[in-house]
């Protein structure tokens, strides 16, 4: 059942639904990395550790996302368009590159890895050997009436078969556990995705957290956020390390 880990992968740095985010600073000039240009500016921060412990339940840090607060503001009358696969994170000037990581594809990928794997004991029925299987993912994919783009978290449980071999014990039931895993991915889903960065068109301030994996094991390693800002423009501002 490799569907949930093959989605997870196609779906890492996009959105499929824009943040609320959070109260914007004053002026881009308020945060430790800002820059300006083309009618827009950028301010940009690096969360240490202990505030990301303070500010999220979902556990970003042992699960290696660094976390960016990101602040824009356009020019009055301009209007752009904000998207957060613009944005990459890298380890230094010479490092691995990272697109940001959506809330949903983080969730399913956390509640995958802490989710109890169930025994692949099979209960045998009329000589056949009979698996249950349960699986947590994302989807994607269009609205076929509004043709919005639609996507989430999902859980589900099959069955797999298998000719021959002694039964050993009681048919296991992952049913069980499959609807909390599935509930606590939608939970950490929301809480990631409302503090995000707003994405679309905007014409005034806005501020969120973009979330990425981190690009280097190393905490004393300065990372670098480029924007592609609009008219293709590169913005690279230097984050110091997190203390």
């Amino acid at each position: 059942m490799k569907r949930g880990i093959l989605a997870l992968t196609a779906a890492a740095g996009v959105l499929a639904v824009a943040g609320d985010g959070i109260r914007p600073r004053a002026a881009a000039s308020e945060y430790a990395a800002r820059a300006a240009v083309a009618g827009v500016s950028i301010g940009a921060e690096l969360i240490p550790p202990s505030q990301v412990r303070k500010l999220f339940a979902t556990d970003l840090n042992s699960a290696g996302y660094a976390v960016v607060e990101i602040g824009i503001y356009p020019d009055a009358g301009r209007d752009i368009n904000i998207a957060q696969s613009d944005f990459m994170l890298r380890a230094g000037a010479e490092g691995n590159a990272v697109r940001a990581a959506s809330g949903e594809t983080i969730a399913a990928v956390i509640a995958d890895k802490n989710a109890p794997k169930p025994p692949r004991t099979p209960s045998r029925i009329g000589g056949v050997d009979v698996y249950n299987t349960a699986e947590i993912g994302v989807e994607r994919g269009r609205d076929p009436v509004t043709g919005q783009r639609v996507g989430g978290v999902y859980g589900g449980a099959g069955v797999g078969v298998g000719v021959g071999g002694p039964a050993t014990g009681p048919d296991p039931d992952p049913q069980v556990q499959s609807p909390r895993t599935v509930r606590d991915a939608y939970q950490m889903q929301q809480e990631l995705e409302n503090k995000a960065l707003p994405e679309g068109k905007i014409n005034e301030a806005i501020a969120g957290y973009v979330y990425f994996p981190r690009p280097s094991k190393k905490k004393k390693d300065e990372l670098i956020l480029t924007w592609y800002a609009p008219g293709g423009n590169p913005v690279r501002l230097t984050l110091q390390p997190a203390k």
